[in-house]
């Protein structure tokens, strides 16, 4: 039924139409490119005109811009590229705010910006972003009509900026290597631009951008009048060399790498990337915890490659990058849109046969996407993974999913739903499984609400190549928001959400848990921003994933209450702080959780900037699995055992950056996880699921030293997690990066627990630590500049 919804679907939105009011600039060509130097003085800038009238986004969306602070801008063209030019008037230019900051960090900057969003296929799906501060630092970033952001997405483009007597200037030169557009003789492009005023926290936009709707995408004006583009072989090469030493206390090891990656424009509209023995050398360390749940633990991607250009492999959920470990071979994907809007894209990884602990064999990885584009920034997407493993060895997968996002005309109604299968090959063993969601949503307007269901049959296993927690659920939900548009005289912004959650197994169909949660934030007229949270679950829970068993292992979860609240200061003070406060109870076995998050920032001048993080948490008479007692020889004497436990944990973080231009810079973060497991007392779990109020009937050292049991079990938990990572960059000319990083790292987990934190601290220091420093070279290579 929901294939023949999706046909139907389907041939009813066969093609994208822009109903949203949009102004129009008529851009001109010119002969010779003008000089971006921040100066507006070049004969290129003479026979184009200038456009202005821009409109608040942010807080008062609608009003006029600043009397004073007025924007003018304008553009032209060639074949290698466009260019703006940004006039922005400010009476006071030294009150400018113009912190520096690392690249593609502008986000977290106290600075004024612009920034161009531009969308040559029109059609409400996904916007390229390029920001410049007061200061000269760039940004790049993809937007998607999804929300996401793809801050890693970086381009080679070239701008410059000038403080003057009358504000401040910003010129862009975004060569066509940096976008991608339609193979047509005229073309019209989706653009907007974006100028924010920091000491006012005020946005405004060329093009009105409604506040009251959720996706500004397709909000957007036009730039006509670009006509005969003949764009030149895109084609640029990154050469690398590194060197690496690193010293893990008992041997040292020297090696020198080198690798290339490729990027070359098959056309106007799609893109190779390729990157050939690739180093991961200078990525960043996870922030590791102790899992205590039967579940594994998500982690950022931090490598480029998977980072840049993924919009359409992630947009099915399908994908997860770190599944493809660290040992690649080489990798390449294809991606572009044809001329009717149609998104393709084609991603292969191949990684080589591992000889350690984890003993991977050899790898194929291919994620396959086709995204249609319909009316209304309406889409329909296609998406199959495949993993196959050299000599049959491990599992091989192939999973595939369809997804359908609808909207009405207005924007202001959302239908998303999408049907997923997978097919997973283990030796001889053929396992298949599906998923499927719906979910209604209205999401314009101060209220907000929806509904949806999520199904996952207990067979669904997208995990080769995906990330799937659990399966085996039946889940339905519905929420309401209300959110104020305009400041009034209490708050900037006011946002809270009521949603309640009803969840069951799918096989068998039993119960698993029902909760209902509020949340709110509110910043105030001072910049003060306070948030709270809670969730209630009023009857128990049926946890059948806990005791890492069947599922007639069920264990019954309290009845719970829990909040967090936090309070954020106007971050444009040179000294702010972040604070929240969380706790909740759980009566069925009298347990209790308290913590609390600490976080100064401290700008030191426009150069120096340092954060620090302290956070802490502690739950007593937790209770939940420990291990399974393994019989020798009769599994169904095996026991699973619980236990009653006391939780705790401190997580110090601290973050500097030492920017000395928009080119050089210098970072540290040092983190320390510590974590404890104290076990009060070990039990097991009735056939009702509830614990035996009595302890095990045997002494714990009876196992140990019982030959019919071939686990020790281990009382207590002391789990420590010590990173540091020092970086130097250097962007030495356009793409062209000198990196220097320091490492350091020690990683524990025994049995003896530490009741004090200087001690564990120094017992700690005298582990074995690992420590590397890498240097890296990267070279911006392009096509043209070296045919000339």
């Amino acid at each position: 039924m929901r294939v023949l919804f999706f046909l139907f679907v389907l041939l009813s939105y066969n093609s994208f139409s822009q109903s949203l009011s949009q102004r129009n600039y008529s851009i001109t060509k010119t002969q010779i490119a003008p000089k971006i130097d921040g100066l507006n003085d070049d004969n290129a800038w003479e026979n184009s005109s200038f456009s202005s009238n821009f409109i608040s986004e942010k807080p008062i969306n609608g009003e006029a811009e600043r009397i004073g602070f007025e924007t003018f801008w304008k553009a032209v063209y060639d074949n290698q590229a466009i260019y703006f030019l940004v006039l922005m008037k400010d009476p006071t230019p030294d009150s400018i705010l113009s912190q520096l900051s690392q690249r593609d960090k502008l986000n977290s900057a106290n600075t004024d910006k612009i920034e161009i969003r531009i969308n040559p296929f029109n059609d409400g799906q996904l916007d390229y972003s390029f920001s410049v501060s007061a200061s000269g630092v760039q940004q790049d970033v993809k937007f998607s009509s999804n929300g996401n952001e793809e801050i890693n997405w970086n381009m080679v483009w070239n701008s410059a900026t000038k403080i003057n007597d009358d504000g401040w200037i910003a010129e862009f030169e975004i060569p066509y290597s940096a976008l991608r557009f339609p193979q047509k003789e005229n073309q019209n492009w989706n653009f907007n631009i974006r100028r924010t005023i920091r000491r006012f926290r005020q946005s405004y936009t060329w093009n009105y951008v409604d506040n009251s709707m959720e996706n500004t995408i397709d909000q957007t004006g036009i730039i006509s009048g670009l006509s005969n583009i003949e764009p030149p072989t895109r084609l640029t090469l990154f050469p690398y060399i590194s060197s690496v030493g690193i010293n893990n206390g008992d041997t040292i090891l020297k090696k020198i790498n080198g690798g290339l990656d490729i990027k070359y424009g098959i056309n106007q509209s799609f893109t190779l990337d390729m990157t050939l023995i690739p180093d991961f050398g200078q990525v960043g360390f996870d922030n590791q915890v102790l899992n205590l749940s039967p579940f594994e633990i998500q982690y950022d991607e931090k490598r480029s490659f998977f980072n840049e250009g993924t919009e359409l492999f992630n947009k099915s959920g399908l994908f997860y990058s770190r599944r493809i470990n660290d040992n690649l071979l080489n990798a390449s994907k294809i991606t572009g849109k044809t001329n009717n809007n149609l998104g393709i894209g084609f991603l292969n990884a191949i990684t080589k046969n591992t000889d350690d602990e984890n003993d991977l064999p050899q790898s194929n990885y291919n994620v396959l996407v086709l995204d249609k584009t319909l009316k209304n920034s309406s889409s329909i997407t296609f998406t199959n993974t495949n993993v196959q493993r050299k000599n049959n060895s491990g599992s091989e997968a192939n999973v595939s999913g369809l997804n359908l996002n609808l909207k009405n005309k207005k924007r202001s109604i959302q239908l998303k739903t999408n049907y997923k299968y997978s097919l997973v090959r283990e030796n001889e063993n053929l396992k298949t499984g599906f998923s499927s969601l719906i979910n209604l949503e209205k999401i314009s307007g101060k209220f907000q609400y929806g509904i949806y269901n999520l199904i996952e049959s207990d067979t669904y296993d997208p995990n080769d190549l995906g990330l799937l927690f659990n399966n085996n659920e039946i889940s339905y939900s519905a929420y309401i928001n209300y959110r104020t548009l305009r400041p009034n005289n209490i708050f900037i912004n006011f946002y809270n959400s009521f949603e309640t959650n009803y969840n069951e197994l799918y096989n068998p169909k039993k119960f698993v848990d029902f909760s209902m949660s509020y949340r709110q934030r509110a910043t105030f007229r001072n910049y003060l921003t306070w948030g709270f949270r809670t969730s209630l679950k009023p009857v128990n829970q049926n946890d059948y994933f806990e005791a890492r068993a069947s599922l007639d292992n069920v264990f019954i979860r309290s009845k719970s209450f829990e909040a967090r609240t936090f309070l954020s200061s106007d971050y444009r003070k040179k000294i702010a702080l972040d604070f929240s406060l969380n706790g909740g109870i759980y009566n069925l076995y009298e347990a209790k959780k308290i913590g609390y998050r600490i976080s100064p920032r401290f700008r030191i001048n426009d150069h120096f900037f340092v954060s620090y993080v302290f956070s802490t948490e502690s739950t007593k008479n937790d209770f939940g699995y420990h291990q399974l007692l393994k019989h020798q020889t009769n599994s169904e004497n095996d026991i699973i055992v619980f236990s009653n436990r006391d939780l705790n944990f401190f997580t110090n973080v601290l973050k500097g950056q030492y920017v000395v231009n928009n080119k050089i810079s210098f970072d540290i973060k040092f983190r320390h996880h510590w974590q404890t497991v104290k076990n009060n007392s070990f039990h097991q779990i009735d056939d009702s699921g509830f614990k035996l109020q009595d302890e095990l009937e045997y002494n714990l050292n009876d196992f140990q030293n019982n030959s019919d049991y071939n686990n020790d079990i281990y009382y207590n938990t002391n789990f420590n997690a010590w990173n540091i990572d020092l970086n130097f960059n250097y962007w030495f000319a356009p793409g062209s990066e000198l990196s220097i990083v320091w490492k350091n790292s020690i990683l524990t987990n025994g049995d003896k627990l530490q009741n004090y934190y200087v001690e564990n601290l120094i017992d700690l220091i005298n582990n074995q630590q690992e420590n590397s420093i890498s240097l890296k070279v990267r070279y911006y290579l392009d096509y043209q500049r070296l045919k000339n």
